[in-house]
């Protein structure tokens, strides 16, 4: 009888921490890993963009109708089923001034309506202050992703604010990664490079807001823009939880060797005297 109560006591005290582990395991493989994204928009409405057609706003207005059919695809959604994604926006617009249009912020409805009221200003092309503004608008310290969408033309007048590239470096030490859109044909491919980050075939290849040969905006070239920053988001926020789970303990290990021999110790105090 005492034999059968030990076996159902031991049965009972072995079972239960293993379906503890268990029941935590779940839980931690059922957790989605948070992961915002935040995605700044660059405007360029500089006299090189705004003059190179009639009417003269039509390559800006062009560059805002893209912006908010980008910014309409951003979906707070669990990506690959492991992180869950959620989105805010922020922008600015310059020439040889910065206009910061929108603060960051969740709302899209409340971000475009904002877009909607930019208009260009014309004169220079002042990029390296436009970035960064950018960079000092991004929540640096905050977890998650940072990407800058600049819609330029390559062009510059001038670089009172250090130079293009220079800016843009320290976007990408800062942890901005920064993507570059044409708004038209004319461009200064070179100065779109030094803004993209590498690869050029993730953050430059050839985006452009408009449809090559068409005044429609182009859907593909927002497509892979989100799809990169997704998977970019995906590589850097996905932690594997389910392998950290507390394992059984181990078997008792070997018996260690016999300790060394102690030294001698001190004399002892005299002892009685004997009987006679």
């Amino acid at each position: 009888m005492f034999l059968q109560a030990f076996l159902v006591v031991l049965l009972y005290t072995t079972v239960v921490p293993l379906q503890a582990q268990n029941d935590e395991g779940t839980s931690s493989c059922a957790d989605k890993t948070e992961c915002p994204i935040t995605v700044y928009f660059v405007i360029d409405t500089s006299e090189s963009i705004a003059l190179q057609t009639e009417p003269i706003e039509s390559l800006v207005n062009h560059s805002k109708k893209f912006v908010t059919q980008f910014v309409n695809k951003l979906a707070n959604e669990v990506y690959q089923n492991q992180i869950a994604i959620n989105w805010q926006i922020g922008g600015l617009h310059f020439s040889d001034i910065v206009i910061i249009f929108s603060p960051l912020t969740s709302n899209k409805a409340i971000f475009n309506e904002k877009l909607e009221k930019i208009r260009y200003i014309g004169r220079g092309t002042f990029t390296d202050c436009a970035l960064s503004n950018m960079t000092a608008q991004m929540p640096l310290s905050s977890p998650g992703m940072n990407y800058a969408v600049v819609i330029t033309d390559g062009h510059v007048t001038g670089h009172p604010c250090g130079g293009m590239k220079q800016q843009a470096d320290r976007a990408r030490e800062a942890g901005i990664k920064l993507f570059a859109v044409a708004p038209s044909m004319k461009i200064y491919e070179q100065g779109l490079q030094e803004i993209a980050n590498l690869p050029h075939e993730l953050f430059r290849n050839n985006y452009a807001t408009l449809k090559k040969g068409s005044v429609d905006e182009d859907t593909e070239t927002m497509d892979k823009i989100i799809q990169v920053m997704k998977h970019d988001a995906f590589e850097k926020c996905y932690k594997m939880s389910c392998l950290e789970i507390q394992g059984p303990l181990g078997p008792k290990g070997f018996r260690g060797q016999k300790g060394a021999k102690g030294n001698m110790g001190i004399p002892g105090f005299p002892g009685q005297k004997g009987r006679q």
